[in-house]
């Protein structure tokens, strides 16, 4: 097999650069540090993966998104071709290509946010059940509501939730054995169990414990044999009355490729969604953050950030930061003013990120003539595919949302998905003159709101 060249091995540093970039450091080191490349052909670009398990799931969940970044960098359209090494041959790749790895720990401590506790959290008619069921799991685990599933769109506390049922049970008695993590940790440490056929100690780690807490468990969706060890997870905990505790963008039953077995097994206690909050409830969430930021703001400037702000909790927390931040820098103003605010968004922010998924999202059922549960659901009609696919492509050209949140809006969808979903739509406007002609009108809607 013949080496790279010097400019071939430079094009795949800037082509793993870029994916280091466009990922979290956890998805780089589970998925994409242990990739060379050994081959550049004309038409066609040949990757070598550690094993046949990190092969699989690259083709299904990263092919798209691998293919994008290198036609980012080389602007050429290469076909990805990913295999794995020759153990008869264990040579037959260039070493000079492949970054050296540290061991990590991916049982390491999940670190908790202190501030996300019941006292932080603002109690409203958009999370009052899911705030209520999460207070009587932390006061009675494993007896009240098991398991307990948290859902609703991306920000709007759903972590912070399970933060505060895990340090509640945590201040009240040493007696509970509890675990919080990401379900991406889960998984990633499902697949470092994998290589090293420690089957014991994975089981032991998650089947051994009081009260488990997983975040965004609609990960679970990319790997159907982690699915399997979880649904044993999960049968061994409840059956044991351990206290179970999911939170998810979207309900079971929308959660992409779930099996029915798992969807009936998280309805077995009680489900609960949480809503983006009302106008007054987003006029207590800012007064409550800018108190624990210690910023003086006028009433006014709260009730006009209530209205311009985005409503995911997150980004509202983001705003305040900045303009904490900026009010720092102007220490002769006693009180921040809508004046100010006013500056601080046109400062930090582009025009673009002012419109809300939720915006884009009304604007595309209404000119499309679908409901917004179609566009959640996961039936494939093409008159439902394609406002769908459209609404993600104006998702990520106007918001500052992530890939993953972006796919949380749309019925918890993968970054993948999301990836395609541009992708397609971008070569359907430059083929397609009423698909173009939709997307001018649906865009100068959203724009010709945020001018006045």
């Amino acid at each position: 097999m013949s080496h790279l060249s010097k400019g071939e091995k430079q094009t795949w540093l800037l082509i793993r650069e870029k994916i280091r970039e466009k990922t979290t450091p956890q998805q780089f080191t589970t998925w994409f540090a242990g990739l060379c490349m050994i081959k550049f052909n004309v038409d066609e670009i040949c990757v070598l993966a550690p094993n046949t398990y990190c092969k699989e799931w690259l083709e299904d969940n990263y092919s798209d998104f691998i293919s994008s970044v290198v036609n980012e960098v080389t602007n050429t359209n290469y076909k990805l071709k990913l295999i794995v090494k020759d153990r008869k041959n264990p040579a037959d790749y260039d070493p000079s290509t492949h970054y050296k790895l540290h061991p990590t720990d991916v049982e390491k401590r999940t670190y908790i946010n202190k501030n996300y506790n019941f006292k932080n959290f603002l109690v409203g008619p958009c999370n009052r059940l899911a705030h209520a069921a999460a207070l009587a799991v932390s006061d009675a685990p494993g007896t009240a509501y098991n398991p307990l599933f948290i859902h609703g769109p991306v920000g709007l506390g759903k972590t912070h939730l399970l933060h505060a049922i895990l340090l509640h049970i945590q201040k009240r008695s040493n007696q509970f054995n509890t675990l919080y993590l990401p379900c991406e940790s889960f998984v990633n440490h499902y697949i470092s169990t994998i290589k090293s056929g420690d089957w014991d100690a994975f089981r032991k780690r998650y089947r051994q414990i009081d009260v488990l807490l997983i975040d965004d468990i609609h990960f679970l969706s990319n790997s159907q044999s982690t699915r399997e060890e979880f649904f044993h997870t999960f049968n061994a905990l409840y059956s044991r009355r351990k206290q179970i505790v999911l939170s998810s963008d979207c309900p079971p039953e929308d959660i992409p490729t779930i099996e029915d077995r798992l969807i009936s097994r998280f309805k077995w206690g009680l489900m609960t969604r949480i809503d983006p909050p009302s106008f007054e409830t987003s006029v207590a969430i800012i007064q409550k953050k800018t108190a624990l930021l210690n910023i003086n703001i006028s009433y006014e400037a709260v009730r006009y950030l209530a209205v311009n702000a985005s409503s995911s909790i997150r980004e509202i927390e983001g705003t305040l930061i900045n303009i904490a931040r900026h009010a720092s820098l102007s220490p002769g103003k006693s009180k921040i003013d809508i004046s100010l605010i006013k500056q601080v968004i046109k400062s930090f922010t582009r025009q673009k990120n002012y419109i809300g998924i939720e915006e884009i999202l009304n604007s595309v059922t209404k000119n499309f003539g679908v409901q917004l549960s179609q566009l959640h659901s996961k039936r494939k009609l093409k008159s439902i595919i394609l406002p769908r696919q459209i609404a993600m492509y104006l998702a990520r050209k106007l918001t500052n949302l992530s890939l993953e949140e972006i796919g949380g809006y749309m019925g918890g969808r993968d970054h993948t998905t999301v990836i395609h979903a541009d992708k397609k739509i971008r070569k359907l406007k430059k083929i397609d003159r009423n698909i173009s002609i939709t997307l001018r009108k649906i865009e100068s809607e959203l724009t010709k709101q945020h001018k006045h």
